[in-house]
Formats: C-alpha cells, sequence, structure tokens
C-alpha cells in the first residue's frame, strides 16, 4: 500500500493546495493531510478551524490530522513512505531543499516527492489571500468556493484582533 502525508499550515487552504491535494490523491493509495504551525508566522485559524475546512471539502476521501511534531515523525509513525511538498516559485525551492536534507537525515527511507501547481496557482499564497481579504479584493479565484465565506470572515475577524 503505498502511504503519503501532505503537510502544510493550510491557513487557509488555498485552490493551489486543493490542486496538490486532488493530484496527490490519485497518486497513492492512502493520503494523510497534516495541518502543521509555521512558525514564523501567527496563524489566522487554529488547527482545529484549518482541519474543518479541509474535512468540507473531502470528507472521508482523505484522514486530516494536525500534529506540533516533526512531519516525518508522523509520516513514520503512520506507515507513509512518501512526503507531498508544493513547489511554486524558486523561493519555495529553496526552503524546500534544505527541508529535504533535514529530513534524509532525520529518515531517509521516506522519500519526498514534489508537486507543482497549474500555472493558474503558482503565485496563490495564503499570505496573499489574507492580504486580499484586508484590503477587501475578491478571493474567489483563488480558494474553494465552498469555504470563501468561512475564510473571509475567518481573516477579518482576526484583522479585528490586532
Amino acid at each position: 500500500m503505498k502511504i503519503a502525508v501532505y503537510a502544510g499550515s493550510f491557513d487557509p487552504i488555498t485552490n493551489g493546495h486543493v490542486d496538490i491535494i486532488n493530484r496527490a490523491v490519485d497518486m497513492f493509495d492512502k493520503l494523510y493531510i497534516l495541518v502543521t504551525e509555521n512558525i514564523g508566522k501567527k496563524a489566522t485559524f487554529t488547527p482545529q478551524e484549518r482541519m474543518d475546512m479541509i474535512k468540507k471539502l473531502y470528507g472521508c476521501h482523505v484522514e486530516v490530522h494536525h500534529t506540533d511534531d516533526l512531519v516525518v515523525k508522523f509520516a513514520r509513525e503512520h506507515g507513509a513512505t512518501k512526503m507531498v511538498r508544493g513547489l511554486r516559485n524558486i523561493r519555495d525551492f529553496e526552503a524546500e531543499i534544505a527541508l529535504y536534507h533535514f529530513n534524509r537525515n532525520l529518515d531517509p527511507t521516506i522519500e519526498t516527492i514534489y508537486l507543482m501547481p497549474t500555472h493558474r496557482h503558482t503565485y496563490v499564497s495564503s499570505t496573499a489571500i489574507k492580504e486580499l481579504v484586508f484590503y477587501g479584493a475578491d478571493i474567489s479565484k483563488y480558494v474553494p468556493a465552498e469555504l470563501e465565506k468561512d475564510i473571509v470572515s475567518g481573516i477579518r475577524k482576526s484583522f479585528k484582533k490586532v
């Protein structure tokens, strides 16, 4: 059985994430979606809110989890031999190559697979979504339609807290 983990902060999930998930689901027998924390950023949504958004999109077709630990450790504990990562641009590549080497040193039996989003999503980021909402711009092209209202509402609430 081919098992993979696709980890990210998904704060919030974008159509770029969805593009990667949809293709990864077809590549593996089982795909875990793992909500993680980005220690360099303050999260807008709680881990549970992010997990709920993903579950709303995918139902029982993927397993959604959260961890405060290393992704490679989660992968090992759940029998995954592959980790899926998305690459949008050269900045992502620079960060991902370091992460790849750390993960290979931690567990050389777990391989990293990189997928690039389609050209429509190469510039979409969660940070950009937050900025667009802050300025009142339409984000419908960049986030799943089923989640757009929840995402806008959550982001607006976070700006009021600041």
